[in-house]
């Protein structure tokens, strides 16, 4: 799909990568161009790197409103995720398993 310098500019500002522009097909991934709005891009199969919040319709949002409410949630919850897994590494299988039936009781079979 040819695009134009300018737009491809606007769409790696949004977060995709050169690679990602081998996936435009002008119908499963896409893209229109505004003059006042910018970009927004069409992937409603998240096959691009895209990584923000792509809407039911498929189209993402317009490049000038700068949406990462995503990546901002998803970016804290990772940390969490993170710090909880360096605190559980290290234990091995069975001393999860004791900490779990101390907490929660053996399971009667």
């Amino acid at each position: 799909m040819e695009m134009e310098a300018l737009h491809k500019k606007l769409l790696l500002g949004m977060g995709l990568k050169e690679e990602d522009f081998l996936l435009f097909d002008g119908k499963h991934v896409t893209y229109e161009y505004d003059a006042e709005k910018g970009v927004r891009l069409y992937d409603p199969y998240y096959r691009t790197s895209y990584n923000e919040y792509i809407g039911m319709d498929g189209w993402s949002v317009w490049s000038t409103e700068t949406d990462t409410f995503i990546s901002e949630v998803f970016g804290a919850a990772k940390a969490e995720a993170e710090k909880r897994e360096k605190i559980s590494r290290g234990k091995s299988g069975e001393e999860l398993a004791q900490a779990l039936e101390k907490k929660f009781g053996k399971k009667d079979k």
